[in-house]
């Protein structure tokens, strides 16, 4: 089932397994579309245009031949039963090798790395850090992380987490982007 909103004049499809829940089937939607999404940003090539939705609209854009050496993602958001699924990773901050630093990151907002059976790996994306920009509400909802935020401040992380896709019924993708 898609549900479209609105949003500073996009229109939006979540797609979610609303309905398609069951305990027998191996596939989900959000697997066949993670699926999709990684063929396509394994492939860019040749144009699909199959479904109209924000994903399949993302991964076409990500297709088109005039577009290809500029885009090489599709960043998505995932929803659990929850609400939108926030990764948690941790890294290390560049330093000397005596005085390296921990440093925990989290995001709304992924890349496909890979896709085994049910599972999924996953990169945590995050807009590079402003210093005039507050934080303090960066928790609460994807939009707030995402909202006014630069298309080419977006950046990989290079921390990936593995998770069990059969825990998410809904994904949104965001437009393709060069990372």
């Amino acid at each position: 089932m898609y549900k479209e909103y609105k949003d500073y004049g996009h229109n939006h499809v979540v797609e979610s397994c609303e309905g398609q829940h069951d305990g027998d089937k191996k596939d989900s939607c959000v697997k066949e579309v993670l699926e999709a999404i990684l063929k396509a940003q394994k492939k860019v090539s040749k144009m699909h245009r199959e479904w109209k939705s924000s994903c399949n609209e993302s991964i076409n854009e990500l297709l088109e031949r005039h577009k290809r050496l500029k885009k090489n993602t599709i960043p998505f958001i995932l929803y659990s039963g929850c609400g939108p699924f926030k990764g948690t990773g941790v890294t290390t901050l560049p330093g000397s090798p005596k005085k390296k630093k921990f440093v925990c990151v989290s995001s709304f907002i992924f890349r496909i790395k890979k896709l085994d059976d049910n599972c999924a790996v996953l990169e945590l994306l995050v807009f590079k850090p402003r210093k005039s920009k507050s934080n303090a509400h960066k928790d609460c909802y994807p939009c707030s992380l995402i909202d006014l935020e630069f298309v080419e401040d977006l950046m990989k992380t290079g921390i990936c987490i593995k998770v069990d896709l059969s825990s998410f019924c809904g994904i949104t993708c965001l437009p393709a982007v060069y990372l």
